[in-house]
């Protein structure tokens, strides 16, 4: 089996990086949101352009922060993400944006669970009844102070994003 040659890839491929931070290659940066030189990496920046961030100083651009984020798919009108209307620029969220490199923030969606509890009474003799009562309970949301605390995620496993200079 043969390695994958990481200089081989094209500027602008974001891949996942299992090393520490000090030893991405050369020629391959951090996806931190660290903000370029337009005419020192001017094959990104035509790349890229200003979907990481819509308002950088004159003369830069900033790389994706994708530091802690959830990649998706860019939906492209196949209506999996019912709220492709509401992403916004990943640097400014009063910025309206729905194409590569715009977020949008976590949503739990309201649901109920339906279960079977178990009801037992005693009525002093070796034989209880027993009778099954469905029952269903409502989540939502959460709200207050600490919503951060509450994120809906799966299991998950860090590695950086690193992107082709």
């Amino acid at each position: 089996m043969s390695a994958i040659d990481p200089s081989t890839l094209g500027t602008g491929v974001v891949i996942m990086w299992a090393g520490e931070k000090t030893n991405i290659p050369a020629g391959w940066h951090d996806c931190d949101g660290t903000l370029l030189s337009t005419t020192t990496y001017a094959h990104l920046y035509k790349i890229i352009g200003l979907s990481y961030g819509a308002s950088p100083p004159q003369g830069q651009f900033y790389l994706p922060d994708l530091r802690g984020q959830f990649i998706r798919g860019v939906d492209e009108g196949a209506g999996v993400d019912p709220d492709a209307t509401g992403r916004h620029d990943m640097r400014n969220p009063t910025v309206s944006y729905s194409g590569v490199g715009s977020v949008q923030a976590s949503a739990m969606q309201t649901h109920t669970h339906s279960y079977n509890e178990v009801v037992s009474s005693s009525s002093g003799s070796i034989d209880n009844a027993h009778a099954y009562v469905s029952s269903s309970s409502n989540t939502g949301a959460p709200s207050g102070a600490n919503v951060s605390q509450h994120e809906t995620r799966p299991v998950n496993a860090y590695l950086y994003f690193i992107i082709k200079l």
